[in-house]
Order: structure tokens, then C-alpha cells, then sequence
């Protein structure tokens, strides 16, 4: 455990302050009770992970360059962000950056005609489960555990981008189990298993909940990024994702990315009014779900705020 540090710059993107304001809130609940501390990225600008990654390279470089740049102007090596789209971002400029130095001496003269600082430093990029993960882990979400989740049947769904792509994600692989260097690319020793991740798993477990296997939908697509594009794709998704979940017992399904969350509770909803069956599965993030079992409220977790309602579900097991 450890090995990322227990203070880090957080980047919270575009969601966390606007569509997923109960994972912002319950995100910081959980690294406060976990004894570890957010600092805030000020004037960040947005990841482009929708908006330019497939349109300009050089416009998704120097957009999270500039927010790396930002980390180190307030003394930061590290930033985690909770979003999925983020993090892969940030990861692969990281990735970019630090493999091929024209790259960065082009992104670190685009920096300087911007008005920001060049990159002395390149941060490193984690996502929060990561981080929550190795900084505290089982043992301490264990510890503060005031209410366990015990009843709680709990489907981890991560979505494609918290593993994948291996080479930005760094997670290990099992398609070269007997090649350490080409199983884990540049020697990330924190990154989740890429095809059977497992922190999220561990975590919950730890606040008392039971974990329902739903592989291999735990990292297929949910269909977020074509949900205006591709409707049908997207829903057929979710459907898959949910009735998995369902089928196998899942009382609930936890989520950590904004977007996945998003996708899950919109689909769902349009899922029930076509009468298709086994889907109606409430989604929650999986810190809103800590955030009870370290004796925080319905309210405080913002609960309410999930489209899917979950609150049923636990009001059933006595969780809130």
C-alpha cells in the first residue's frame, strides 16, 4: 500500500460540479474520513476527452498540460481525478509526454505562448479508486466503518476507460502473464488488474457489503460516449450491464465514472418504460456507499440526487 501520497491535486472536470455533484460530495467525505486530503485545482480547464481527443491532438495535449501545469504551480507530482474520461486524459498526455521528448517541447512551448509555466516536472495521473485504494485500502475503510453495509448485494461496474487502454492505464495484463516488462508497461505497481479490477470490490467489502460477480460486463463500454450519436448502441448496453447485474442477485450497482453513472440511470429509466425486464437495478458511487457506511446520511451523501433511486434498496436492509 501507498506509494502515491497522501495529499494530491485533485481534479474534479466538468461533471463533479455540475451533473455529479453527489460523487464530488461523497468523494470528499470518504478521502476525509480516510485521513487523506483533496487540494483543489484551481482554474482548471476542461480534460476534452468528448470534445477534441478525436479532432486535435495537439488541442488534448495542451489542454491537460495546462492543468499539470497548474498541479505544479501549487507544489503537486500528482493529480487523481474520479471520472473515468478524465483520467484517461491525463494519463495519456502523461503517457506522451514522458515517452517522446519532441512532444513535450513542442506542449511546453504552446504552455509558454498560453501564459502558463512549462512543465519542469510531469505529474503522475491516478484515478480515486486508485488512490483510495493504495493510500488507505481495505484495512482502514474497515476501520472506519460505523455502519457496515451488511445485507447490501453490490454489482462493481468500472467501464472501459479505468483499465483500458493498457498501455495509457498501465494496468497489468494477462495477456503476457510470463513477461513482467510487457505485462505492466512502465512499471505502474498501483494500477488495478485490467481485466479482473477488483478495488472497487475490495473496498465495499470492507464496509461490510457483498460483492455479485457480473464479469465481464464490469468493463464493457456502457455506451456513454454515443449516447446522443447512437442511442440504440447505448441502450443496448445498459441493458446487457443491468440485466447481468439483475439475473445475478445485484441489489445494487456501483459505479465511478460520471458518465457510466449517467448512462446506467438514463437507460435504465427508458428500459422500464419499454417494459424490458430485469433491469431495474439502482446505480450509486461507490463513495456515496462508503460515505453510509462511515455513518454519514442519506443527505449528506446526496443520495437523493441518483435518478435511479436507490434509497428503497437500502431503506429495505436498514442502510438508510
Amino acid at each position: 500500500m501507498g506509494g502515491i501520497g497522501k495529499k494530491v491535486a485533485y481534479y474534479p472536470g466538468c461533471s463533479l460540479e455540475g451533473a455529479a455533484r453527489a460523487y464530488d460530495v461523497s468523494t470528499r467525505i470518504v478521502a476525509k474520513e480516510l485521513g487523506l486530503e483533496l487540494d483543489y485545482l484551481e482554474d482548471y480547464n476542461c480534460c476534452g476527452a468528448m470534445e477534441t481527443k478525436n479532432v486535435s491532438f495537439w488541442g488534448t495535449m495542451l489542454l491537460n498540460a495546462r492543468n499539470m501545469s497548474l498541479a505544479r504551480r501549487q507544489g503537486h507530482n500528482v493529480i487523481v481525478a474520479p471520472c473515468n474520461g478524465c483520467s484517461f486524459s491525463l494519463q495519456r498526455v502523461e503517457y506522451f509526454l514522458e515517452t517522446d521528448k519532441n512532444t513535450l517541447d513542442r506542449i511546453n512551448q504552446l504552455l509558454q505562448e498560453a501564459g502558463e509555466k512549462p512543465l519542469d516536472n510531469i505529474p503522475h495521473t491516478y484515478h480515486i479508486l486508485e488512490w483510495f485504494y493504495h493510500e488507505a485500502g481495505p484495512e482502514k475503510v474497515k476501520e472506519k466503518t460505523k455502519k457496515p453495509l451488511r445485507g447490501l448485494k453490490v454489482a462493481s461496474y468500472y467501464g472501459c476507460l479505468y483499465t483500458r487502454p493498457h498501455f495509457y492505464a498501465r494496468t497489468y495484463s494477462h495477456l503476457a502473464p510470463e513477461d513482467e516488462e510487457q505485462a505492466r508497461p512502465r512499471k505502474r505497481e498501483t494500477a488495478d488488474d485490467d481485466e479482473h479490477p477488483y478495488y472497487m470490490e475490495a473496498l465495499l467489502e470492507a464496509a461490510g457489503a457483498t460483492s455479485v460477480e457480473i464479469e465481464p460486463m464490469h468493463t464493457q463500454c456502457c455506451g456513454g460516449p454515443h449516447s446522443l450519436s447512437d442511442e440504440e448502441v447505448s441502450e443496448k448496453f445498459v441493458m446487457m450491464i443491468l440485466q447481468t447485474a439483475k439475473r445475478n442477485g445485484a441489489d445494487i450497482i456501483a459505479t465511478e465514472c460520471p458518465l457510466c453513472h449517467a448512462s446506467l440511470e438514463m437507460y435504465r429509466h427508458r428500459l422500464m418504460l419499454k417494459g424490458v425486464p430485469d433491469v431495474d437495478v439502482p446505480a450509486a458511487y461507490f463513495t456515496q456507499l462508503l460515505g453510509l457506511a462511515f455513518g454519514y446520511s442519506v443527505n449528506d451523501v446526496k443520495l437523493k440526487d441518483n435518478l435511479s433511486d436507490p434509497i428503497p434498496v437500502l431503506k429495505r436492509l436498514g442502510l438508510a
